[in-house]
């Protein structure tokens, strides 16, 4: 993974996160978070050859690290 990987999960992230409706957009700590989350998901299973785009051809899993983080700050 380069610094290229790095942005475009960044990017993906702030654009994912205007799809949510004021009052249940991430915080910036939780926008950081979740960046992290899918980092580390592709680097997790970049081992079995996935990449960032099998990963689009699935779901939208900048969304998904969104939502897993809000979950997770709500049950705290």
């Amino acid at each position: 993974m380069n610094q290229n990987d790095l942005n475009d999960i960044g990017q993906r992230i702030a654009s994912a996160a205007m799809e949510f409706a004021p009052g249940y957009r991430p915080t910036a700590a939780q926008m950081a978070d979740a960046a992290s989350v899918l980092r580390d998901m592709i680097r997790a299973t970049e081992i079995h050859g996935v990449t960032l785009a099998d990963f689009d051809g699935v779901a939208h899993f900048a969304r998904l690290a969104i939502q897993l983080v809000q979950s997770r700050d709500a049950s705290r």
